[in-house]
Order: structure tokens, then sequence, then C-alpha cells
């Protein structure tokens, strides 16, 4: 009776985690193979509707502007995705208040102290999950929130089974239909990778370009951003897959430079002459390096016992603008335009008339910050 209940035990936990573990050799049995791993072989095992959802973090001021409205109106109606996405903030109340003044926001369906749910605006499609969090004082705090994905992700109430994540920073612009970039991610979820990051050309050559991160599920991707995290601000964010304890007691702020969407102190004046294609610019690379540096010495995302490491992803799919690019209105899946570097460089004009030209809504100012006086 007893070994019954624990070997249902057992299956219960592997049907909860959507895992399957290899089971062990018993004693005494010899193998000419070589000797099996520590870590036990993880299988995905996923149900049919299992599907990505698209994840982004906007907190602080940058809850306030409009950026957040480009982002999420050029996912639906550029990108033509239609299914469930989640927004991480620290300030909930004045988001909905800055996506419902951009009237991409339809009524609140559900609300609990962890996320609250808005229907689509009209002309839209799909739910969005706004998770609510501490305020960040820090940017580091901020990115912090990137690793915490899936933890985040598991109290979104999504609806289906997470098969994957798509991170992008809220800089990132959908450019033209997302389905391709989609297919290819359902196609590497089948695959033992911990993440999936585009590279970086031109003086950070080499790179991951930690704007647009995929996540995929399992122990070893856990583990991962655990480890990621530490390296970047030396906390522990638990563990999402085995836990439900965030160890939130210790958050702890990080000395560094207060969140804030302008960061006019790290801009320098810049020419848009200096803007190549493919290249980051020096304040670009200078923003986006603790990312990118804490990632590369994160062994345990790279390929390991049981899984494959990091996947780089098409570059087809990825863009740096350039005046000239947007000038003759050159598309692709994420173009990212950097709020510490293009966004600021580049004509103002000139980006709007881009964002006009491939279909952004005419009331939508990307440049904008909410109305309510409250959230000023």
């Amino acid at each position: 009776m007893r070994t019954t209940s624990l070997l249902l035990l057992s299956i219960m936990c592997e049907s909860a985690l959507g895992l399957h573990i290899a089971p062990k050799k018993p004693k005494g049995h010899k193998s000419h193979k070589s000797p099996e791993p520590e870590t036990p072989e993880v299988e995905r095992v996923q149900s049919p509707n299992a599907k990505p959802v698209f994840y982004v973090v906007i907190m602080g001021k940058l809850a306030y502007r409009h950026q957040v409205s480009l982002w999420l109106s050029s996912l639906r109606k550029l990108g033509g995705y239609q299914d469930e996405v989640v927004v991480v903030t620290d300030k909930p109340v004045c988001l909905a208040k800055t996506l419902t003044e951009a009237q991409l926001l339809g009524p609140k369906l559900s609300s609990d102290e962890h996320v609250d749910i808005f229907g689509p605006a009209e002309g839209y499609t799909g739910n969005l999950h706004m998770i609510k969090r501490p305020p960040a004082h820090s940017i580091n705090m901020m990115k912090l929130e990137k690793a915490r994905g899936w933890l985040n992700v598991g109290v979104a109430a999504v609806p289906h089974e997470v098969s994957s994540i798509i991170y992008t920073d809220e800089d990132v612009v959908i450019g033209k239909d997302i389905s391709g970039f989609v297919s290819m991610v359902r196609s590497l979820e089948h695959s033992k990778h911990t993440l999936a990051l585009f590279r970086d050309t031109g003086k950070s050559a080499g790179e991951l370009h930690t704007g647009i991160v995929v996540m995929f599920p399992g122990a070893h991707t856990d583990q991962c951003m655990q480890d990621w995290a530490r390296q970047l601000t030396g906390v522990r964010i638990g563990s999402a897959q085995f836990s439900d304890e965030t160890q939130e007691g210790e958050m702890k702020d990080i000395k560094s430079a207060e969140l804030d969407a302008d960061v006019s102190d790290q801009i320098k004046e810049n020419a848009e002459a200096d803007i190549q294609e493919g290249h980051l610019l020096a304040e670009e690379i200078a923003t986006m390096g603790p990312d990118q540096q804490a990632l590369g010495r994160t062994k345990s995302c790279k390929r390991g016992q049981g899984h494959d490491g990091i996947r780089i992803l098409p570059e087809n799919f990825f863009w740096l603008p350039t005046p000239s690019g947007l000038k003759r209105t050159e598309q692709h899946e994420f173009v990212h335009f950097t709020n510490t570097g293009r966004w600021k460089i580049i004509s103002h004009g000139t980006i709007k008339k881009y964002l006009l030209k491939i279909g952004i809504p005419e009331h939508i100012d990307p440049m904008g910050s909410v109305k309510d006086k409250a959230c000023q």
C-alpha cells in the first residue's frame, strides 16, 4: 500500500510540472553505455492548447508614456498577435489609464492581488494580463522582472498552458506580421534550449542582445533565470519550477541610477550620421551591458548536461533602425529603437512618419504621455 501511494504521488508531481523524468536504473544494473548524467533527462510535455505569450515590463515613469501604447498597438495591429499578453508593472492604475487613453484597453474582466485582466478594446483581439509588482527603486530591480518571467506568468491567470515566453523591451516596435517568428519559436519549444536571443553586430558583435529574449519552460531554464538574476542584482528570485515562494523578503534596493525613462544624464550629443546599420551606439552598449555581461557569466544558461543552452535567433527578424532605413520604410518583426540612443537621436518627425506609414494609428502619440494629472 505504501509503495502504491508513493508511485501515485510521483506521477502526480510529474503531471503538475509538465515534465517527464526518466526513471532511475535499478541497483546493481550494469550498462556498457556512458554513465547517466546527475541531472535527470527532462522531456517537455505540453497540452495541445499550449501557446506562447508576449511579455513586457513597464515600471516607474514608463507607465506614464505612450511608448507602451505604441508597443501594444504594434504587436496587435502590425504583428497580428491575438493571444494573451502579460505586462508587469509597479503602477497598475496609471498604466491602465495610459492604455485606456490610447484606446487599447477594454473592460476589466477580473482582479486580485496579483493580476488585473482586461479584455480588448474595440477593433482589437486578445486579453491583457497586468501583473502587479512592488515599486522598483532602481533600473536593475526593473531588469530583475525580466528574469522573473516564469514566476510572473505563473500568477497571470493565463487561460491556457504557456509553452514559452517572448519578452521584449518596451522600446521595441513590432514592425510586421509576427506569425512567422512565433511559428519558429513553437518549433524550438520541443528542443532542449534554455533561452533564445539575437546576437549583436558592430562594435558589440558577439554579445547577446537582451532586448528580446525567448524563455523556454523547464528546470534548466528555471535555474538559468535564478542565476542570471543573482549575477545582475545579487537578489534571489526563487524558483518558478518547484516552489511557490519568491523570497520577497530578500528583495533589496540596489544602489543604481533612479528608474527614469529619460536617462538624460547618460546621453551624449550624437548626430544621426553616427548611427550605422546593425551597430549599437556607445550609449546603448553601456545600458545593455549589465544584462549582457551578467548573462555571459551565467554558466547554467549555457549548454550543459541535459540541455542545449542558448539558441541564437535568425538576424533577419531583428533591426536596429537608421534614419535612412526609416525613410525607405524598412520593416522587420522587431525594430529596436532603444530609449538611451536611437529614440533620442533620430528626429522624432522621422520616427512618427515611419510609424504612420507602417500602420500605427494616428491618435497614438509615441512621444506623448498620459493626460491624467494624477499620473503625470
